[in-house]
């Protein structure tokens, strides 16, 4: 049985119709899988509101696919072309039922629209109608508990001459950057000391 708080089945072979490929689920993503068809009227409401969903919170981390079982390509196409930005967001086709038989039906679904929130550690975090005011706070629970992405920074390459040439600001900035403490370095030699002591050869992160 699949519900909230369950681990989301990997899902592949999704033929992707419309914007980029999206992985279900994405470690360090929340993804909003939503499921829909052409002849489905509360499906073609919801689809205004999604767009809106992933057009407000996708610098944030949210990707949003939707995905439809049904089986000939050029009419899918066409009608997804037909939405145009009411659907802004990722679409395929799960020709191979791989959704339904891994995901809706271990849900207990029997009816669409039905979406579901799957955090960044893949984890269920919703199952439900998208129009209900839970989902976006699903979503946005979702975004909130994200971890930052690490961020490798560069390796320091300037010279003993070129540091010493640069401004007491800009020297401090390296360092900071790192999170290098500052403490104890009251001369603008010290500080260019510490940067090639520390920064000439260990990578550091920052959170992005």
């Amino acid at each position: 049985m699949l519900r909230v708080g369950s681990v989301c089945p990997a899902v592949s072979g999704l033929e992707f119709v419309k914007g980029d490929a999206v992985a279900v689920p994405t470690p360090g993503k929340v993804v909003v899988l939503e499921c829909w068809a052409s002849w489905c009227g509360p499906c073609r409401s919801a689809f205004p509101h999604i767009s809106d969903l992933q057009r407000k919170y996708r610098s944030r981390g949210l990707r949003v696919v939707g995905v439809t079982n049904e089986a000939n390509p050029a009419q899918v196409r066409a009608f997804v072309n037909s939405q145009g930005p009411a659907m802004d967001y990722s679409v395929a086709m799960d020709s191979d039922g791989e959704v339904q038989e891994k995901v809706l039906a271990p849900a207990g679904v029997r009816g669409i629209p039905h979406a579901f929130v799957i955090d960044g550690s893949g984890i269920i975090q919703y199952s439900g109608h998208p129009m209900d005011p839970s989902f976006e706070q699903a979503v946005v629970g979702c975004l909130d508990r994200l971890k930052p992405q690490e961020k490798a920074l560069p390796l320091i390459t300037a010279s003993r001459t070129e540091l010493e040439a640069m401004p007491v600001r800009d020297l401090k900035t390296i360092l900071s950057d790192r999170n290098i403490s500052l403490a104890g370095l009251m001369e603008k030699s010290e500080l260019v000391d510490k940067i090639l002591n520390t920064c000439t050869k260990t990578v550091y992160y920052a959170k992005s």
